[in-house]
């Protein structure tokens, strides 16, 4: 039997129980609203870039130069790949055109150290479209330029992974890649490979 003192632990820590229980409950109703504003945001993003993506990034005349597979997700030494690599055949940076996918307002151009000279272009249904590794840029192309689907942003190269300027630290490519934000108002990479596929047909 339970003395005086047993009897008041013991209810104290049934009382503990429920108390972290209807917190657990609590948490789980709240993140299960918060995952379903954000699969809506999602499934709306995906309808938004199907209906914009007008383009494959690559002009038809450079197709055959170049080759792609779904990396998204892919283990890199700074994280999952958030994106798609389009690969020059013949390493040459400065030949490929890059054109832009989608209509759309350059929102960032210029250096990042992962990125080099890249390249994001916001569309009106707030997708972002992300062009990174270039060489050099389209002339006139600045923050706040309105751009149409096709128009020149700049072209291909190996830039990044150092400080501006740094280049040939791996193979000419384009890292093309898709961002929204959720429901908390943070940016989230959308899996790119289908609409490439998609816009190369075409």
């Amino acid at each position: 039997m339970l003395g005086k003192h047993g009897w008041i632990w013991t209810f104290a820590a049934l009382m503990l129980e429920a108390v972290i229980l209807n917190g657990l409950q609590q948490l789980n109703l709240r993140l299960s609203g918060e995952n379903s504003r954000n699969r809506a945001v999602f499934q709306a993003g995906e309808q938004y870039i199907a209906e914009e993506m007008k383009c494959f990034p690559i002009p038809i005349a450079y197709r055959d130069r170049i080759s792609y597979e779904d990396t998204y997700g892919a283990y890199r030494d700074n994280g999952s790949h958030e994106g798609c690599d389009l690969m020059d055949r013949e390493n040459a940076p400065g030949e490929i055109p890059v054109i832009s996918a989608a209509d759309g307002v350059v929102t960032n151009v210029g250096w990042l150290y992962l990125g080099g000279w890249r390249v994001g272009i916001t569309s009106a249904h707030g997708v972002y479209y992300y062009y990174a590794h270039l060489d050099s840029y389209a002339a006139g192309l600045a923050a706040g330029k309105e751009i149409k689907a096709g128009e020149l942003l700049g072209f291909m190269g190996n830039s990044g992974e150092g400080e501006e300027g740094t280049k040939g630290r791996f193979a000419t490519h384009l890292h093309f890649g898709l961002y929204m934000r959720d429901g908390e108002g943070n940016e989230k990479s959308i899996p790119p490979y289908s609409y490439l596929l998609e816009a190369e047909r075409e």
